[in-house]
């Protein structure tokens, strides 16, 4: 089988610890084990008595529960599906959902996993294409323009990777109603759910506008614990989950204990780590928006409604300025001349030129003045 390489994950593979700062990092900063046990004073013990054999295919009740704690009171532990990792949930939903020649329909610019599976399911791809022009906006008169009669499933990204912006409420309820209509699914990524910068943090979830919606969850964005690898499918459509079920048997059957336990223990203290994440977001925004204002002869941005990344388009004249043809160049210049590595936006298929900036790190003010720096000189005011 042929599958396209996954061009981000190659670029990290690449670069991400050769740059002295990411500055286009999708997650937010970590803490340590120690940190997370201090969370609750018993943890330490049962932790250090975890036995080291296989949890339950599905997730281990204790951290399902947590999880669906964490969603409307219509999701139970029943609904959970853990996973090693939001990546492993998009392979194993399209496997489970779709049959050779399926019309998948996905928003894009997208996180490269939203088309690809799909394809390696070995259904067609139809893109729901969105612009900066018109803040990069998903609406459900453009969702019915694309579907086509083989379309089994539409699939969506809220808050959105590589933009942070988030779909209307009134637009997804609109989505889930008309895919309902002609009997298909929704699957809306959710991967920086809880990085909304106000409100509650148990913030709104689309699975609650069906059955047929079913929605990613993570530990690796807001609560900034990557390395534990550790992911959920939230579906209450009993079929099609025992169908992903089956598909997990021969991906990792199940997710390793250690992560598990302290997986549960961080969800419990969500109001903790998605509160510190918040703090972090907004004073780190505020910084990043003072310089892209202060160069918008340089950026055409569209400001994040939430989540730790952006995606400035850089205007044609800044190309022009900079003797480039391309964002990968501009992102390769930014790389080898001040120290920093951002995201080129062609590796989420951006319609125009543009960077993805991550701003959920500690070190973002150290990546932001190489940043702001390395414009000055290229491209004085």
């Amino acid at each position: 089988m042929s599958i396209e390489p996954f061009h981000l994950e190659r670029y990290f593979a690449d670069f991400e610890f050769e740059t002295p700062v990411l500055f286009g990092a999708s997650d937010c900063e970590t803490t340590s084990v120690g940190a997370l046990l201090d969370l609750d004073p018993a943890a330490r013990e049962r932790f250090e008595a975890l036995p080291l054999s296989y949890t339950h295919s599905e997730g281990g009740r204790e951290v399902r529960r947590a999880i669906a704690a964490s969603y409307p009171a219509r999701v139970g532990e029943d609904d959970i599906l853990v996973h090693a990792a939001g990546v492993e949930v998009v392979t194993t939903l399209m496997l489970a959902a779709l049959d050779p020649g399926d019309r998948v329909l996905v928003q894009a610019p997208c996180y490269q996993a939203l088309r690809t599976a799909p394809e390696v399911a070995g259904a067609v791809v139809d893109r729901l294409e969105t612009h900066p022009a018109d803040g990069w906006r998903v609406t459900a008169e453009a969702v019915r323009a694309a579907l086509t009669p083989r379309t089994r499933l539409v699939v969506l990204n809220s808050p959105h990777n590589p933009t942070g912006r988030v779909i209307e409420p009134s637009e997804l309820a609109a989505i889930a109603d008309l895919c309902a209509e002609c009997g298909i699914r929704l699957f809306v990524d959710e991967a920086y759910r809880g990085t909304r910068f106000s409100g509650p943090i148990d913030e709104p979830s689309a699975v609650e506008l069906g059955e047929h919606v079913a929605v990613l969850g993570l530990l690796s964005k807001g609560y900034g614990l990557p390395g534990l690898r550790l992911g959920w499918l939230v579906c209450r459509d009993r079929e099609l989950r025992a169908a992903v079920e089956r598909v997990k048997d021969y991906t990792t059957i199940c997710a390793p204990a250690p992560s598990e336990f302290l997986a549960e223990l961080a969800i419990r203290h969500r109001g903790v780590l998605l509160g510190r994440t918040r703090e972090r977001l907004t004073t780190h925004l505020a910084d990043l928006r003072e310089l892209l204002e202060a160069r918008a002869d340089l950026f055409e941005w569209v400001a994040p409604d939430a989540g730790p990344i952006t995606l400035p388009v850089v205007r044609p004249e800044a190309m022009k300025a900079l003797g480039t043809a391309g964002d990968r160049e501009v992102a390769e210049r930014l790389r080898t001349e001040a120290g920093v590595l951002v995201i080129p936006g062609a590796l989420f298929d951006a319609p125009a030129p543009s960077l993805r900036i991550g701003y959920g790190r500690a070190n973002f003010g150290d990546g932001l003045q190489r940043f702001g720096e390395w414009l000055d000189r290229v491209v004085p005011v």
